[in-house]
Parts: structure tokens; C-alpha cells; sequence
């Protein structure tokens, strides 16, 4: 069934958003990572960023509970969606060039539309084939600039690969279940369920250096605690809950280019014709998906009364 109009709109405007702020949530990573170690960071931003979520939740009168019989899927959700998710990407980049893990991570809507289509009977229409297929063009194209560095690290990007999987995984636990929580106090406990695992591998491996690190890297801190972690794990549980998983997971594919675009602008890295042509791309296929509504098949008559 159709989301309501207002709902549609009003979850275009969170996609876009999430797209933005995880987009530009690569850069700050490059930033913050040139200082401190790759768990580190997740941990401490990944904690900050629940406990974020859960305080603002209850500023706005929302309650924090969480029915017992959902705690099960609450920690699904959070190993999918955040352990997994930070756990293999972070193996994939130490593996593979940072920006080829992440541009492989958004294989992530062909995962989640195939589990969509063969598991739980999601409709796979003409329109949301080639709006899947213009936005992998673009994700191709991005990494056409030297497939050879796929080759030389097939571990690297075959954690990639599982990475996507996992996450596409997590967008159909989010979608299947039917939530009796807040969006933002599940958007919290999930990512404190979720960081949990890697909080204690920082502990392990790595000795705390945030306290020593530079301002631009504390202001990427907070764009990723209060943009990457509050406002977008909010926006697309939002978005999960009003889209189809295919049609929502075919947004995010935006989030590489804006990367890419993002890197070039404030960091001066490359940005030529493949950028361009996979922009054009990606945008063409959330473009068709978002903004003309698929209309549902007609119901069938029902037959008259005798």
C-alpha cells in the first residue's frame, strides 16, 4: 500500500537529507581519522550519538521504553545496522583505498531489493528495475577508474561486498518489524545496542587520543554525533518506515557522489567526467522512483450479489 501524500513528501525531504548528511559524513571521516584510530572514533562518536538521541527523545516528551518482546530485535537491528556495518567497513578500508570500499558499500539497494523481491514478496516493476539499474551505473562508473585496485585486494573487496549485505539485511529487519517504540529512542538504542562491540574492541586495541586532537577534527566530531548519528539514523528509520525498502535503499545511492563531490570542493581531490556521469546517473534513478508515485494495480471488482 501507498504511504499518505503528506508522508511521501515529508519522507523525500528526510531522504534528501540523510543523503546530504551522510554524504558529507565521508569527509569527516577523512578528517577525523588522519588523528585518531578507526575504533576509537566509531566508539566514541557512536556512544555520544546514542546518548544524543535517547536525551533529545526525552526532551520531547517521547518515552524511552522499549517492549520487552521487541529487545530481541532491537539488538538485530543494532548488529546489522551498526556492528556489522562498522566493523567490516572498517576492515574494508584498512584492506582496500578508502573511497573504493566506500562506493562498494552502496551495492547495498541490489541486496536489499533482491531480499525485498524473494523473501517477502516486494514488487519488482519496470520503473524500479531501471532507476536500480541508472544508480549502479553510477556506482560503476565511479569505481571504473581502476578496477586493477579490486584485484589487487580481493579480501578487501569481499568484505566490502558483505558489508552491503549486512546493512541491506539490517533495512529489512527495520522495515519487517512493526515498532512499538519512538523513532528516536529506537534510533538510540539501537546504535547503543549495536556500539557496544566495538566500544570494547577500542578498549582492547587502541589507547584513547581524542583528548589530543585538533579543533577542525572536534567540529567533524560533532557533525558526525549530531548530523551523521542523530539527524540521519533518525531520517532514514523514517524513511524505512515510509518507502519500500527497494525504493528507499535506491536513495542512498546519492550518498557516494555527494562524497565524492564533497572531497573535490573542500578537499581538493579529483573530480572529472566519471563524477559527473555517475551524478547524472544516480540522481536520473532517484529521480524516477521519487518523484512520480508508482500507482498500485487496481482492485480487482467484486463480484455482485446474487
Amino acid at each position: 500500500m501507498n504511504a499518505p501524500r503528506g508522508d511521501r513528501r515529508f519522507g523525500t525531504l528526510m531522504l534528501v537529507g540523510v543523503s546530504l548528511g551522510w554524504g558529507f559524513n565521508w569527509m569527516m571521516m577523512k578528517i577525523t581519522v588522519a588523528e585518531v584510530p578507526v575504533w576509537q572514533f566509531r566508539a566514541v562518536t557512536g556512544v555520544l550519538g546514542a546518548i544524543a538521541l535517547l536525551a533529545i527523545a526525552r526532551l520531547m516528551g517521547q518515552s524511552l521504553r522499549v517492549p520487552r518482546h521487541q529487545w530481541l530485535a532491537v539488538a538485530a537491528g543494532g548488529l546489522f545496522n551498526i556492528t556489522s556495518w562498522f566493523i567490516l567497513i572498517a576492515y574494508a578500508v584498512k584492506l582496500m583505498a578508502s573511497g573504493h570500499a566506500a562506493i562498494l558499500s552502496f551495492t547495498m539497494p541490489l541486496w536489499a531489493m533482491l531480499f525485498g523481491v524473494t523473501l517477502f514478496g516486494e514488487r519488482l516493476t519496470v520503473r524500479r528495475v531501471a532507476a536500480l539499474g541508472l544508480g549502479l551505473v553510477g556506482v560503476v562508473v565511479l569505481m571504473s577508474h581502476d578496477f586493477r585496485a579490486f584485484g589487487a585486494s580481493p579480501l578487501g573487496a569481499l568484505v566490502g561486498i558483505v558489508a552491503a549485505i549486512n546493512w541491506a539485511i539490517g533495512v529489512q529487519i527495520q522495515k519487517r518489524v512493526k515498532w512499538e517504540v519512538e523513532t528516536l529512542a529506537l534510533a538510540g538504542w539501537q546504535i547503543a545496542v549495536g556500539i557496544a562491540p566495538v566500544v570494547v574492541v577500542a578498549l582492547i586495541l587502541e589507547d584513547f587520543v581524542y583528548h589530543q586532537a585538533s579543533w577542525p577534527v572536534i567540529a567533524a566530531g560533532f557533525y558526525l554525533v549530531f548530523v551523521a548519528f542523530v539527524f540521519c539514523y533518525y531520517g532514514w528509520f523514517t524513511v524505512v518506515r515510509i518507502f519500500p525498502t527497494s525504493v528507499a535503499s535506491i536513495g542512498t545511492l546519492l550518498v557516494p557522489v555527494i562524497g565524492v563531490a564533497a572531497g573535490a570542493v573542500f578537499l581538493s581531490e579529483p573530480f572529472g567526467w566519471r563524477e559527473i556521469v555517475a551524478l547524472i546517473s544516480i540522481v536520473g534513478g532517484v529521480a524516477l522512483v521519487l518523484l512520480v508515485p508508482e500507482k498500485e494495480p487496481a482492485a480487482e471488482p467484486a463480484p455482485a450479489r446474487r
